[in-house]
């Protein structure tokens, strides 16, 4: 069996093969080019506190962590407040072949809205962590960091994909694709820079723009709770725009969440994924992003080319001020090959994100 990262129609077999299994049937639009987006199910807890579930398990630990449990519906929402901590029951449950490992992210829109998520395992020992050959229930942790958010059984918050051996590109490889048809690319065609430990490209903020709209948005608090099946909220009622930046850039003020985008456009072609590096410590005391994996097809158009979309940057920065500054260096993209290559890409879908620019969640009215 090939190695790499298992695509849209492997997925499909691993259902067949009852690898994956749901008690409410699976369905088709929950299967991405390069992953599967995970439901939540009937059952929600409010926790003192997170947890990692090691031996005991999750319904142990539980038994003196939760505070209170409820049943979550398919037709009426449930509110999540603001700062708390939760943990919902997933539809999936996995029976995974012993050579399939998995790794959770939250979905796009999760992160665009500050709800910080985590996968857990029955016994895990880390968080979006699935060992090879996994067999078991599968629950996500929720903190609502900005707003209050109202979910629905049914609701999709996070995404698992699943893969065999080692799927990463190596430097060189990465070296070569970005000198013959650059998978990232700054305005004027050049490539994106890259960095061999580990390989990856380098990419940075954008604060300037010739356009007239806003170069990133900072999140209002204290509003009305957001619901995930919205898609015509207004922008102002829960953001504040933020003009582009001159040479003094913009200053992040502690424990605020920003959006801003990319400087460079991205494309990920029909035989990689990719998936944002963890936090560097050393670029300052912020966090860079949420959303981590990037679905094969993202920024290509109908022909399959294009020049790319730009990658939206969740920021928020921890204890002290921070200035950021046009062009500056904020995080890495590590680019994963495909077991195959996926029947179906992202920009078939009816993807939300498509050719994006600077863009809210989906839950927002464009502009």
């Amino acid at each position: 069996m090939s190695e790499g990262i298992l695509v849209s129609q492997s997925l499909r077999a691993l259902l067949e093969q009852r690898a994956v299994q749901a008690l409410l049937p699976i369905q088709p639009n929950q299967i991405q080019p390069s992953s599967l987006d995970l439901r939540l199910g009937a059952r929600l807890w409010q926790l003192q506190c997170s947890f990692l579930p090691g031996p005991d398990g999750i319904e142990r630990k539980l038994g003196h962590l939760a505070t209170a449990g409820t049943r979550l519906d398919r037709d009426e929402p449930f509110v999540l407040h603001r700062g708390g901590v939760y943990l919902a029951e997933l539809e999936e449950v996995l029976e995974l072949p012993d050579e399939v490992w998995g790794r959770g992210n939250p979905k796009s829109s999760t992160g665009r809205l500050d709800v910080f998520v985590r996968l857990l395992c029955e016994q895990g020992y880390a968080f979006d962590t699935i060992e090879p050959g996994y067999r078991g229930r599968l629950f996500l942790e929720i903190t609502p960091q900005s707003f209050h958010v109202a979910v629905r059984r049914g609701d999709c918050l996070g995404q698992l994909r699943l893969g065999r051996g080692r799927a990463g590109l190596q430097a060189t490889e990465l070296a070569d694709r970005q000198a013959t048809d650059p998978l990232c690319r700054w305005s004027d065609d050049t490539p994106a820079p890259i960095d061999d430990l580990p390989p990856s490209v380098i990419l940075s903020v954008e604060l300037e723009h010739r356009g007239a709209g806003p170069v990133g948005y900072l999140a209002r608090r204290h509003m009305p709770p957001i619901d995930l099946q919205r898609r015509d909220l207004p922008i102002d009622r829960y953001w504040v725009p933020l003009a582009a930046a001159g040479r003094e850039g913009h200053v992040l003020e502690p424990e605020q969440f920003y959006i801003f985008a990319t400087r460079e456009r991205l494309r990920v072609p029909a035989d990689l994924c990719a998936e944002l590096v963890a936090f560097d410590a050393t670029k300052g005391e912020l966090r860079t992003h949420y959303a981590g994996f990037i679905d094969s097809g993202f920024g290509l158009d109908g022909a399959r080319s294009g020049p790319g979309a730009k990658l939206v940057l969740e920021i928020r920065t921890h204890d002290v001020p921070f200035l950021l500054e046009h062009g500056q260096p904020l995080f890495r993209v590590e680019f994963m090959r495909n077991e195959a290559r996926p029947d179906v890409l992202y920009g078939d879908l009816s993807s939300s994100y498509q050719m994006q620019g600077l863009k809210l969640a989906k839950q927002f009215v464009d502009p």
